[in-house]
């Protein structure tokens, strides 16, 4: 939250602003995570498809510089997130044709796969069979991706990802909670990392205190141009 959105709300409702920045920090800083990895998860938040949020994306891209990571790390993060746009199919496919309709490839047997299938069934089957390219075109983004970071890391990203509250998909959260785990994730790791689509709430007040501020501007455009000093830049 910028200093200026901050300062309204305290002159209006200091009460509420001090509970909501003891909120807010509590949510970005569970002792479970580094800094470094706190930074690269609310990254994969803020850079997903169902948010979009630039100025987070900024934000965090540079917390996590300023706690080591390498520009491979937060490329490999921008990278795994453009996956979440697969969830429109699994969700879709298995709607329209049934799970027994199409067999699964025989490369996604076992392990994660059979996870994933006891999720979303009939969704690889369906998408080998019906949108092949595609299907095939997804495969090798994957196998392009899962180098990129380290397991635990993606899974993590991913979690986070899924649980964005504009997103919500759960059966996602679940397939990478359990390849978290597999990856040595502890619970606590885990909690930490779902906690952190929670800050994300201060955009409710900074884009409607620019809303409210910032006259003949539509209000997410004000939100992305008001500056600490709440002028536009």
């Amino acid at each position: 939250m910028t200093t200026t959105a901050r300062a309204w709300l305290v002159e209006r409702d200091p009460e509420f602003a001090e509970a909501l920045e003891e909120y807010l920090d509590a949510a970005r800083s569970a002792p479970a995570l580094d800094e470094k990895t706190r930074a690269l998860l609310q990254l994969a938040h803020d850079a997903s498809v169902t948010v979009l949020d630039g100025d987070g994306i900024r934000e965090h891209a540079e917390r996590a510089r300023a706690a080591g990571a390498e520009e491979s790390e937060i490329l490999g993060i921008i990278e795994v997130v453009t996956l979440i746009s697969i969830h429109s199919l699994s969700t879709g496919l298995p709607l329209l044709y049934g799970p027994d309709e199409h067999p699964r490839p025989p490369e996604l047997l076992g392990g994660y796969w059979d996870d994933f299938e006891a999720r979303s069934p009939g969704f690889h089957g369906t998408l080998a069979a019906v949108l092949p390219d595609l299907f095939a075109a997804y495969r090798r983004m994957g196998s392009v991706l899962w180098k990129r970071l380290d397991t635990r890391l993606r899974e993590l990203a991913l979690i986070v990802a899924d649980l964005s509250t504009s997103h919500l998909f759960a059966s996602g959260a679940a397939l990478h909670i359990s390849a978290a785990l597999r990856a040595g994730a502890t619970r606590e790791e885990i909690a930490a990392a779902i906690a952190l689509a929670v800050p994300c709430a201060e955009r409710t007040v900074q884009t409607a205190v620019t809303a409210l501020t910032v006259p003949g501007t539509r209000p997410d455009v004000r939100a992305r141009n008001l500056d600490d000093e709440g002028g536009l830049r």
